[in-house]
């Protein structure tokens, strides 16, 4: 058997690997927080979404404090929306009654559901 020749230099390649660049500014986290404060203090139903999107984005991209700000204003945006929270008390209201024993009287004062 030949012995195999061990030994700790690169080989042609004697140059250091150079590092990726990192990034210089959190722009997902920015994002996240700004479309977080949108979401407080303008519309909701647009900006609510944009920012629970961007905060994940910020949180997997290693921004913790920005996407983690961010995701705490997404969802004090989605608490102060009449809009989204009517969305989801209506879910739970559909989710946990019974709907059609809610709706009868309303049924039954349009006439629908008349049997032929």
């Amino acid at each position: 058997m030949d012995k195999i020749p061990l030994t700790v230099a690169r080989g042609d390649d004697d140059k250091p690997r150079a590092r990726p660049p990192e990034e210089k500014t959190p722009l997902a986290g920015y994002m996240a927080v700004g479309f977080g404060l949108l979401g407080i203090f303008g519309p909701a139903i647009l900006f609510t979404p944009l920012g629970l999107l961007f905060s994940i984005i910020a949180l997997l991209r290693g921004q913790g404090s920005w996407g983690f700000v961010g995701l705490l204003l997404t969802i004090g945006g989605i608490l102060g929306s009449p809009i989204l929270m009517g969305l989801i008390g209506v879910g739970a209201l559909y989710v946990t009654f019974d709907w059609q024993e809610i709706m009868r009287p309303i049924y039954e004062l349009f006439g629908g559901g008349v049997d032929i």
